[in-house]
């Protein structure tokens, strides 16, 4: 379930072949778009998250920063500056900013756990970021005390979305390693199936090239690349997931619920030394989401969005 590695020079378009492309016609039809999708969204009309428009300078994104309340505040900003190109991710509903959400305070709560600080891990929300040609703004993200510059780059990157964009995800997955050229050390996505209960989560780090991957000029034996680490699957009832897991699920009965959750591939393990960027001191180790974690965090998630 892991070791998929995406080259890191991917389209600006990864994952959004489908999308329509929109020419930028001013902020008023920016904005009318944005509503009536997400308007579609929260309907359950459609489950495609995002918009694209062609033509957008970085004027034109200062601009529409500069009306950013007006625009919606559930959204999410890629701009690609050799191109001109806008893509907006609409997360207008609770299941948008729920899955992130949870997950990221039960992060907090096993840092406390261990006796650490409130403040060691900064939420920097989804502050935008500027790599090569192109700037990001994450679904949510944190860095460690030690970075105090605002333009410093968090350690871990959440992202999220409907199954219909998991492409997607992954290639925000490989901007976020490569653009911050390692400064992001483990990126994790959510993808959401609503009509199956379904929850998948993957870790994303960068790592060496596999053994039987010859070395080239655009890719010598000492680098790293973008590199999905883990796959957990977890489903409210048995049902096989159309990805068979190798390792048999883990099966838990929530107190109140139908049907027990299935979770494949945990334990979720993020390496203390990469979120902190220091060594752990007993009692401090890796954060370990366990299979009956992963379980009552999905119970809760979809609870709360019935």
């Amino acid at each position: 379930m892991s070791g998929m590695a995406l080259p890191a020079d991917t389209s600006p378009l990864g994952g959004l072949e489908n999308v329509y492309v929109h020419h930028y016609m001013g902020i008023k039809d920016l904005q009318e778009h944005v509503r009536s999708q997400s308007a579609k969204l929260q309907a359950g009309c459609t489950n495609q998250q995002y918009l694209v428009f062609r033509g957008v300078t970085k004027g034109h994104l200062a601009r529409i920063d500069s009306r950013r309340d007006n625009i919606g505040k559930d959204t999410r900003m890629s701009h690609y500056v050799d191109c001109n190109l806008l893509i907006i991710k609409l997360m207008p509903s609770v299941k948008h900013e729920m899955a992130f959400g949870n997950l990221s305070r039960r992060l907090d709560r096993k840092l406390w756990g261990m006796g650490l600080p409130d403040d060691c891990l900064l939420f920097v929300g989804a502050g935008r970021f500027s790599g090569r040609g192109s700037s990001k703004e994450a679904d949510g993200a944190f860095k460690p005390a030690s970075r105090e510059k605002e333009t410093d780059w968090p350690t871990i990157v959440f992202e999220s979305g409907l199954s219909e964009s998991l492409a997607r995800l992954r290639h925000d997955a490989v901007w976020w390693l490569d653009k911050s050229a390692g400064d992001v050390k483990i990126v994790i996505i959510i993808s959401i199936t609503p009509a199956r209960k379904r929850l998948i989560v993957e870790k994303w780090c960068l790592s060496p090239p596999s053994a039987n991957r010859p070395a080239t000029r655009a890719l010598p034996a000492n680098s790293l690349i973008p590199t999905k680490m883990q796959q957990i699957i977890i489903t409210q009832n048995q049902t096989t997931p159309q990805t068979r897991p190798t390792v048999r699920p883990f099966v838990i009965a929530q107190p109140g619920t139908s049907a027990p959750y299935g979770v494949a591939g945990a334990p979720l393990i993020l390496e203390f030394q990469n979120i902190l960027l220091r060594a752990p001191a007993p009692p401090e180790g890796d954060v370990v989401f366990s299979a009956d974690d992963l379980s009552r965090w999905a119970d809760g998630f979809w609870k709360g969005v019935k």
